[in-house]
């Protein structure tokens, strides 16, 4: 029997974006940027993120009322976050995605300055890898983990912060899911560090 090709992964797949509030977004860069500077670039990625994730439904976490106000004006969907935290955000975000039948939660970190789209991370992959797999696609010092497919019927924990992306390998191994490591040089741009915004800033001028 052939392997069941995604045809249309919007059926199946939904987006899991966590946004801090933008006024509290890149306190890294408070030396570089001023607070206004801050939340205008923490908005502009976030916005980016989103028109990068359209045609799929998108479920935004967050636990700021302005940022849910603006991602309901983007046509997302709000999970609002009890538990202070990242990985208890994504938790919530990827619960509420299997509460509305989806079998596989794309968590995207909403300050990818580069992102356009990610179809390119399951061409030419079967449904049946993504349902027992993740796919991580880590930052560019492969550190961070920037976009992760899992299972939402999955026993996963996430584990975001230092090293994650070597984390939550070993999580999936622990779970008997099989790992999938894609190298994007777009996705693996974040913005952390004034290096990191700079090199956003090149990158944007060379495209």
């Amino acid at each position: 029997m052939a392997s069941q090709q995604p045809a249309d992964m919007t059926e199946v797949l939904a987006i899991v974006i966590p946004i801090k509030a933008f006024h509290q977004a890149k306190e890294r860069l408070s030396d570089l940027l001023t607070p206004a500077e801050r939340f205008n670039l923490a908005k502009s990625c976030a916005q980016r993120v989103l028109q990068a994730s359209a045609g799929y439904k998108i479920f935004v976490v967050c636990d700021d009322e302005q940022v849910a106000q603006w991602a309901r004006s983007q046509n997302a969907r709000i999970v609002w976050q009890t538990q202070a935290g990242l990985n208890n955000a994504v938790e919530a975000g990827v619960k509420a995605a299997r509460a509305q039948n989806f079998d596989l939660a794309m968590i995207v970190h909403s300050d990818l300055p580069l992102a356009t789209g990610f179809s390119q991370l399951f061409d030419g992959c079967d449904l049946q890898t993504l349902n027992t797999s993740i796919t991580v696609v880590p930052d560019r010092h492969e550190d961070g983990t920037n976009v992760m497919i899992v299972p939402t019927a999955s026993e996963f924990e996430f584990a975001y912060g230092r090293n994650s992306f070597i984390e939550h390998q070993l999580i999936a191994k622990r779970c008997n899911l099989t790992v999938r490591i894609i190298h994007d040089q777009d996705l693996s741009v974040d913005i952390d560090t004034a290096q990191d915004l700079e090199l956003a800033q090149k990158l944007q001028k060379n495209n």
